[in-house]
């Protein structure tokens, strides 16, 4: 208990300073994420290369396995070497998923609307909301990025402020799991006394 306390309370030390620095530099830590994203990127490339190679005359697919890696490497590479390039396409990516979704959802209302559903405008009015988010998103990339980045800080002080819940809630644990041992040590005693 005592090491898993204080394993809890360094990381949550780390992860509100991590936090902190990544509201108060947005765009770097937006950037340094698109950079991981890349490392991640390439690491899967380099597994799904060696195991194209290794698959060859096994798998039908091989060949295309092991195009998929060495397209991996490139991208994931592009990333790494260039972090605003990875930065940039990853928020065109989020802004084209975001559009998408609100295209789906407020396409989905009108079915919900045709089953009887009674709050199928309010699915319309997130979608639609939804699509304004992904067109000011495609069209203030660096804006989006920095709200990004401020997310992405307020993420990891959140996950910081939750290990401090659970190493008070740890410690409070242990405090009653050792009370309750003094207290069944101390009966056994009166009771071997009784005896």
């Amino acid at each position: 208990m005592k090491q898993s306390r204080i394993y809890l309370i360094i990381t949550a030390i780390l992860l509100l300073f991590v936090g902190v620095v990544c509201v108060l530099n947005p765009g770097e830590s937006f950037v340094a994420s698109a950079w991981i994203v890349g490392l991640l990127i390439v690491l899967s490339g380099a597994s799904t290369l060696l195991f194209g190679v290794r698959s060859r005359g096994i798998l039908p697919n091989s060949s295309m396995t092991t195009f998929l890696g060495i397209f991996e490497l490139v991208v994931g590479t592009l990333f790494l070497i260039n972090g605003m390039f990875a930065a940039a396409t990853l928020v065109v990516v989020f802004a084209l998923w975001v559009l998408f979704e609100g295209i789906s959802l407020a396409v989905l209302s009108f079915d919900y609307k045709r089953y009887g559903f009674a709050s199928w405008w309010v699915m319309t009015l997130l979608g639609v909301a939804s699509i304004v988010l992904g067109v000011l998103a495609l069209r203030y990339p660096v804006d989006t990025g920095i709200v990004l980045g401020i997310l992405l800080g307020l993420g990891i002080f959140a996950n910081g402020l939750v290990r401090i819940v659970a190493f008070f809630a740890i410690k409070r644990i242990s405090n009653k799991i050792q009370d309750i041992k003094d207290s069944a040590t101390a009966y056994n005693i009166d009771d071997l006394q009784n005896k």
